[in-house]
């Protein structure tokens, strides 16, 4: 298996702690690794090399010593793939965040780090397969959990943007801890001025689906197609009838 490791300087921000030249030498005498140095690897120019390399040398894997994956993971993902190699069989050294920029008075200790890490992902990239990617239709609803001002908000935003929203409130109503306070911060308005408008705007939205006195019980599935089970607990009333206690009641 061929594998190609690629170090960034990222200007200084690496190479001001890191000895990135200590590191391309100690990993140019393993007989499986090929080593490429870079000042700026995520530039057009670095991820140029990338391909170069990865179509001469015929590698087969990739490992990236830079910065986090969440920064630039997919751009290198969608490099190596313009090459040839699957864009899952790479891993990534995180010797910025989680080593430089963490120890800037211990140059040596951080390149003993940097070289540990990368020796990581060697044995973390040897166990990679190609995978593909999947495309699967999904239903854009929404549950939330809980019925205080947050939940009705984020209800209502979602609700009037034309999707599905299910509400689930554990209690019989809706309106959570701000239903119980005097005044709001800071105009003093009273809380229930507030809250009653969209307490009622979430029970009439055609979009929202009010559940009170409901708990989830299980989560299956994944993103895009999630199963939820929720129990609805009895009211002992009947709901489309009891709108108006005193009317409907009056003894």
């Amino acid at each position: 298996m061929k594998i190609g490791l690629f170090v960034c300087d990222c200007g200084k921000n690496i190479s001001g702690t890191i000895n990135t030249k200590q590191i391309i030498e100690y990993f140019s005498e393993f007989s499986d690794i090929k080593v490429l140095g870079d000042p700026y690897l995520c530039s057009e120019s670095g991820l140029n090399k990338i391909i170069e390399q990865v179509t001469d040398k015929n590698l087969e894997r990739i490992i990236i010593a830079a910065c986090s994956f969440k920064l630039h993971g997919q751009l290198f993902r969608k490099t190596i793939e313009k090459a040839g190699i699957n864009r899952f069989l790479i891993s990534f050294a995180n010797i910025r965040e989680q080593n430089s920029w963490v120890h800037p008075d211990e140059p040596e200790k951080a390149t003993i780090k940097a070289i540990d890490q990368i020796k990581m992902a060697i044995e973390h990239v040897k166990l990679l397969e190609p995978l593909d990617v999947e495309y699967s239709n999904v239903r854009p609803s929404t549950l939330i959990i809980g019925g205080g001002i947050a939940g009705i908000k984020a209800a209502l935003v979602i609700a009037d943007a034309g999707y599905e929203v299910s509400l689930v409130e554990r209690k019989a109503t809706i309106g959570g801890h701000m239903a119980l306070f005097d005044k709001t911060f800071p105009t003093l308005d009273c809380s229930i001025c507030i809250l009653g408008p969209l307490m009622t705007e979430v029970k009439d939205h055609p979009n929202i689906n009010l559940l009170t006195n409901s708990t989830v019980e299980k989560v299956d599935g994944y993103i895009g197609n999630f199963e939820i089970t929720i129990k609805k607990n009895p009211t002992f009333i009947k709901e489309d009838v009891c709108v108006g206690c005193f009317d409907v009641c009056r003894e």
